[in-house]
């Protein structure tokens, strides 16, 4: 079983909360894979109390102010987290550690660019477009170095436009809709699937280390079981870190 106690422990480790929610899904997921008759809450409630080593709490909201003061002990803590995964799952290899973020980018937003001017001037402006629509890049980068998988582009839109296929794309990257421009679960999920297909990840090939933040598409079930299924550990940065991570 994918969820024991063990795993509800490497979760809290990971950053990423093992809800009732996601073990009760994982449990069905094993139990449908198995073609066995699904679970009930009730039994599951049953299992839980039964269970000495685990237990239930209620987590508590933290302003943004509580969050941003980390020290120096969170920082040691989180890498000495991250160090015991590598050598649970024997991941000794860079080609095996991943990072992915998403990455808005302003639609028509000229960049800066060297010019030629009198000694007088000092400062130059250019007009920039009004336009405030941006889209939504989600990358991944691999520890030793090697070509990235190909992006996932999101626009800010219902439906795609053969318009927006620029010519310098090389076919392999993945261009999505949401109406926001921003990510959603079902876009986590889709990228998930294009991830693993890129660096040939799978249940019978060696694990991976996935760094990634703690949006919210990161957390939910589907996302966290397939990537467990695929054989990816999927790790979360402390919140608002990353920039120094």
């Amino acid at each position: 079983m994918i969820y024991n106690n063990n795993n509800c422990h490497e979760q809290w480790e990971m950053g990423i909360t093992a809800t009732q929610a996601i073990i009760f899904a994982a449990i069905s997921h094993l139990r449908q894979a198995e073609q066995r008759d699904p679970l009930s809450q009730v039994w599951f409630q049953e299992w839980l109390k039964k269970t000495p080593s685990l237990h239930t709490i209620k987590t508590k909201p933290i302003t943004r102010a509580g969050i941003m003061t980390h020290t120096e002990k969170n920082l040691k803590t989180f890498f000495v987290n991250y160090q015991n995964a590598l050598s649970k799952y024997n991941i000794d290899k860079a080609k095996y550690i991943y990072n992915m973020d998403e990455f808005g980018v302003r639609i028509g937003c000229p960049a800066g660019e060297v010019v030629i001017v009198p000694t007088e001037v000092k400062e130059l402006y250019i007009l920039s477009l009004e336009n405030r629509q941006s889209v939504t890049i989600i990358e991944a980068i691999c520890a030793d170095g090697r070509p990235p998988p190909p992006p996932v582009i999101i626009c800010p839109r219902e439906k795609n436009m053969e318009s927006w296929i620029h010519e310098n794309l090389t076919g392999a990257e993945v261009i999505t809709v949401s109406p926001t421009g921003y990510t959603n679960e079902n876009i986590a999920l889709a990228w998930l699937t294009h991830f693993i297909k890129h660096v040939r990840a799978g249940p019978n090939k060696h694990w991976r280390i996935l760094l990634l933040d703690g949006h919210s598409s990161h957390q939910q079930n589907d996302f966290i079981i397939k990537c467990h299924e695929n054989h990816i550990v999927s790790f979360q940065f402390p919140s608002h870190m990353t920039h120094v991570l």
